[in-house]
């Protein structure tokens, strides 16, 4: 077991007029230190500014090399920078007991989880195996697009794009187990902003200056009607029962009645309820909004299996089933012969296809900036499904093509999907470190069949167009 201490300057000299020495091991200045895939390392924090910290901290849970060890601070900080942390110790006999259990199960890893290219799912996985006791939690940030956090996963890989990617992932795959529902939050299918406002609407001039009337209910004969109705000189008179109403509760009840437009004189009983997008401006019906449910997460046997073997398959073919309207290329190809010979012999039938290419100019010899742009991907492939409909099918044959078959869907309702592909393009190239492009290609039929083309060929020819498209 080794302790690795940083230090600042102040700390440094209190340490060691404190216990008369200075530890084996300890760091000054970030710069200097060298990340290796040591298992049995324990880092221990003593700086008391919380910005230096935080960067220390990142730095060392962003690296697959130091990201699993035990990692404490001398003093706690409050959220979110304490829940990236293992806890706050004050002697070496608390770092002892503390990350025992953590260094038993680090032990058991394979020693590819703490390679500098480790992948992303194994190491969600071997995270929460080295912490037994650890719950997958999030933590409510009303600033963040998602209105929870998975700080310490962000903290590791980097956004909560990626993170809410790998954890949908990797319950798809059975490798995580949702454990409690938390919340539901809403989003502006547009923007993703929580930011949105409910405006009621007069249903026939769709104005909102409308009012709500309120009904008298007369006990006697349960007549509703509005207050003007019961008006009688300086009394409530019900013209149904010739009685005079008197009492409130036992002579009538005041009553929700119809909505008043003011604008065009109509009168309703429910008001239209339209979604404005504080952020990004789009007004929308309720129905397009997008929910989002947040989890606990913890992992199932088959997660444990694979935290510990260090293994895990990313292989498109071998679990896109798993993943909802997701499917593997070999029924995605079967259901567009399907399709094209359906629509050949119904003029009447109509679907649509998409490719989705994303390029890049980076230079894919760095590993990093190959990994950033592939985690992008993934990221865009997630929030893609999120926005398509249920009989709507996805299958990607590579890591940065994307194929999208719509059923049922014509030329006009496809740029609605196209509208919402491209707000999601544009949120994705602004989230680049490296410039990204997207080629995009739309095959509608029956208009554009050819005859005799089957889907092998329509793939193929379509993946050229997009080809053309990148090279120009």
């Amino acid at each position: 077991m080794e302790i690795v201490y940083f230090f600042d300057q102040d700390g440094l000299a209190q340490y060691s007029e404190e216990h008369g020495t200075v530890p084996e091991q300890l760091i000054v200045n970030f710069s200097e230190f060298t990340f290796a895939s040591k298992r049995d390392t324990i880092f221990v924090i003593t700086h008391t500014n919380s910005e230096a910290v935080s960067r220390i901290v990142h730095a060392l849970r962003q690296d697959p090399r130091t990201g699993l060890q035990p990692l404490y601070t001398t003093k706690t900080f409050g959220k979110p920078l304490d829940l990236l942390v293992d806890g706050s110790i004050e002697t070496e006999e608390d770092i002892a007991d503390k990350s025992g259990p953590i260094l038993e199960h680090l032990l058991r890893l394979n020693e590819t989880v703490f390679l500098e290219d480790a992948n992303d799912y194994i190491r969600v996985l071997a995270l929460l195996y080295s912490r037994p006791n650890m719950r997958l939690a999030p933590h409510r940030v009303w600033l963040d697009e998602y209105a929870y956090a998975y700080s310490l996963l962000e903290a590791m890989l980097g956004s909560a794009h990626i993170v809410a990617s790998r954890l949908a992932t990797l319950c798809e795959w059975q490798y995580l187990h949702r454990k409690n529902l938390v919340d539901r939050t809403t989003h502006c299918p547009i923007c993703s902003s929580l930011q949105i406002n409910y405006i009621d609407l007069c249903p026939n001039c769709k104005h909102s200056d409308i009012e709500e009337q309120l009904f008298i209910s007369c006990n006697h004969c349960h007549s509703s009607e509005p207050e003007e109705a019961f008006l009688q000189d300086d009394y409530l008179f019900c013209n149904n029962c010739k009685r005079i109403l008197r009492q409130v509760k036992e002579d009538y009840d005041w009553v929700q009645g119809n909505f008043h437009c003011r604008s065009c004189g109509y009168t309703f009983r429910r008001a239209e309820i339209q979604a404005h997008c504080l952020c990004c401006g789009t007004v929308m019906p309720i129905e397009r909004l997008l929910v989002r449910q947040v989890y606990n997460y913890e992992l199932t046997e088959e997660g444990v299996a694979a935290a510990i073997a260090g293994k895990i398959s990313t292989s498109f073919q071998e679990h896109e089933l798993k993943i909802g309207n997701q499917v593997n290329p070999v029924f995605f190809i079967n259901m567009i012969n399907w399709l094209l010979d359906f629509c050949g012999r119904h003029n009447s039938e109509a679907f649509t296809l998409l490719g989705i290419r994303i390029n890049s100019a980076a230079n894919f010899d760095n590993t990093d900036v190959r990994r950033g742009v592939m985690d992008l991907c993934d990221s865009f492939v997630f929030r893609l499904r999120e926005h398509i409909r249920s009989a709507d099918l996805l299958s990607r044959f590579d890591q940065k093509t994307i194929w999208l078959l719509l059923p049922k869907t014509g030329e006009p309702e496809f740029q609605v999907v196209l509208k919402r592909v491209k707000n999601l393009q544009i949120e994705h190239e602004g989230l680049a470190s490296e410039k990204l492009t997207f080629s995009m290609v739309a095959f509608h039929a029956p208009d554009d069949i050819v005859a005799d083309e089957t889907s092998a060929y329509l793939l193929d020819r379509l993946t050229r167009e997009m080809e053309e498209i990148e090279s120009d």
